[in-house]
């Protein structure tokens, strides 16, 4: 009998002192999780980088402010292409060739999450000659269009340009077998960009 109470006594000790010792121990507290995305810049911000764009690059040639506004891998999507960064831009040089009087007007710009949607005109004279299209005509052109700029880490990742290149085009008088023309060029000139890439323009 007394040596079954002992045992009971020896067990009621063990099981006291693990309580005392688990209350003792601190609990160590909880890391938070990381956040799986970054701090967003907000919506005015992200329409002051886009309005960079536009004056910037478009209006005043500075393209030495594109890696300041673009990520290094950003990608256009553009009349059922997706082309890398510097095909874009160098399409976007050789317009200004063409039209050195060109200026882009921003409209109403929107925001939803990280991405900034903008309807927009575009005018000029074709008073340059660029790509080998066609001589200088001098006729005035106007389009209009939209683009949506996908903005990470404050810099433009992905962009979507809706426009009628077409239009512009008819107007400053290019034929339309010299834009189909002008297109399949255009394609084997991305075909090759993409086996022999090129560095930032």
């Amino acid at each position: 009998m007394r040596r079954i109470t002992a045992i009971a006594m020896f067990a009621t000790a063990c099981l006291f002192g693990t309580a005392l010792m688990a209350q003792k121990k601190p609990r160590e507290p909880q890391r938070p999780e990381k956040p799986s995305v970054q701090a967003q810049d907000s919506p005015q911000q992200m329409k002051q980088l886009v309005h960079r764009v536009f004056e910037d690059l478009f209006n005043n040639g500075r393209y030495g402010a594109i890696s300041e506004v673009y990520a290094s891998n950003c990608v256009v999507h553009e009349r059922g292409k997706t082309v890398p960064l510097e095909h874009s831009v160098s399409e976007g040089k050789n317009f200004r060739s063409a039209a050195p009087d060109l200026h882009m007007t921003p409209g109403g710009m929107s925001v939803d999450g990280n991405i900034v949607t903008v309807s927009w005109t575009g005018r000029g004279s074709h008073s340059g000659k660029a790509n080998g299209l066609m001589k200088p005509t001098g006729k005035h052109f106007q389009v209009s269009g939209s683009s949506r700029f996908r903005i990470e880490n404050g810099k433009i990742a992905e962009v979507w340009n809706d426009w009628d290149r077409n239009e512009l085009f008819r107007q400053i008088g290019v034929s339309p077998g010299a834009a189909y023309l002008y297109d399949k060029a255009e394609d084997v000139m991305l075909a090759l960009e993409r086996i022999f890439p090129r560095g930032p323009s």
